[in-house]
């Protein structure tokens, strides 16, 4: 049997899709946005002080991948290849990233100007800014991406069990959800930071998870409250058909769909919450890469290194806005009024 999206999805949601791939900004924004993710996702390929590949004694190596030991090239003397050392021997073939930079290897190159060596220049403690703006990208990207899974992933179960069984366990859950969104969130993430002697890429993200299902969970509960007591329900459970399969069978596929067309919104808050957080010192710790912590050296040696804070600015910019794009694109094409 051929296969058919007409299988998977509505006529109604396949001419909406349509509809998105059809405007110029969401096309923007997707390219934009893929070209972020490939570079970053990739970035051992393109910044890295260890080689892509190398030839050793007539065996072929992947350093950029796996990690050897020492011994494996020869060096006894030392835990740490020398991996630019090594490329000099005779016999030795290697080849490099475009840029030939570690994002923690520090050089006595400090706040160097952008040059052939440097693309972008080097920061305060002789770092290249390039190998940090990629490997701080990639950390930016997957906290705003496990952002969104893990808040959607608590918001939509828990609106939709609020929406679907009602009574006191919405009521509750209402009460919690109104604590939440009093309790001032940057204080709660320097007091959790500060008791469990941890500023984690997971610790953050769970207390910025923490505060931001509320919003979701509420609008899955008004759209499951809308449609629990229609037809196609009433007569799920006059067939008698259980819980589960009414929530997963006829309330969920109708509900999800106004809730996913958030999802770029939820993902560029995440990137933007752990910029000001690392921007402000209480995200990320060092010496992990950061677009906040750039854009934060940036703003200290605007009068000597204007671009330390030129490149986080544009990527960061670039970023938003690409994935904003999107998130208008899909608000777009899945109004329901259109």
């Amino acid at each position: 049997m051929a296969f058919s999206l007409a299988n998977f999805f509505s006529p109604l949601t396949l001419r909406r899709w349509k509809g998105f791939f059809r405007q110029k900004r969401a096309w923007v924004g997707l390219i934009g946005f893929s070209f972020v993710f490939i570079i970053s996702m990739t970035a051992e390929v393109w910044s890295n002080s260890r080689p892509i590949l190398i030839k050793y004694q007539g065996n072929w190596y992947f350093p950029a991948a796996v990690n050897y030991s020492a011994a494996k090239f020869g060096v006894t003397d030392s835990f740490v290849v020398d991996y630019r050392e090594l490329a000099q021997k005779e016999g030795v073939w290697a080849v490099f990233p475009p840029n030939p930079w570690d994002p923690l290897e520090q050089t006595s190159e400090v706040m160097a100007k952008p040059s052939a060596m440097h693309w972008l220049g080097t920061d305060s403690l002789g770092r290249d800014v390039t190998a940090r703006l990629i490997y701080g990208t990639r950390v930016s990207l997957s906290y705003g991406l496990m952002f969104w899974l893990l808040s959607f992933l608590i918001g939509v179960t828990v609106g939709c069990v609020q929406g679907y069984f009602a009574g006191n366990m919405d009521f509750y859950t209402e009460r919690l959800k109104e604590l939440i969104e009093i309790l001032p969130f940057l204080s709660v993430v320097i007091l959790v930071n500060g008791l469990m002697k941890s500023d984690s890429f997971w610790v953050t993200l769970m207390v910025v998870v923490l505060f931001s299902w509320a919003g979701v969970s509420s609008q899955l509960r008004a759209q499951v409250l809308s449609i629990r007591n229609r037809e196609y329900c009433e007569a799920a459970r006059a067939a008698g058909a259980g819980h589960r399969r009414i929530i997963f069978t006829h309330i969920l596929p109708n509900a999800i769909t106004p809730i996913l067309t958030l999802t770029p919104f939820a993902v560029s808050g995440g990137i933007a919450t752990l910029a000001i957080l690392d921007y402000l010192g209480f995200g990320l710790s060092p010496p992990t890469p950061s677009l906040g912590e750039l854009l934060q050296q940036g703003r200290t040696y605007i009068q000597n290194a204007v671009w330390l804070l030129i490149t986080p600015t544009v990527a960061l910019s670039w970023m938003l806005i690409s994935i904003n794009l999107i998130g208008e694109s899909l608000r777009e094409a899945f109004d329901p009024r259109r």
